[in-house]
């Protein structure tokens, strides 16, 4: 369990710093903020089916 957690912490960092990244590259404060939720929401699903995935196999064991 641990290590899907770990693993799922990466996810949401990379996630982040991904964003921040993308954001400096903007030519304004508004294409910033939009590039960012773009990318979480592209990146939601894929948290929510993780955290699904990871309930799943923990009620499993």
């Amino acid at each position: 369990m641990t290590d899907d957690l770990n693993d799922l912490r990466g996810k949401i960092r990379s996630i982040v710093r991904q964003s921040v990244i993308a954001g400096r590259h903007a030519t304004s404060s508004e294409d910033a903020a939009r590039i960012q939720d773009q990318m979480i929401a592209a990146s939601e699903s894929t948290i929510l089916l993780d955290i699904a995935a990871i309930l799943e196999k923990r009620g499993k064991e």
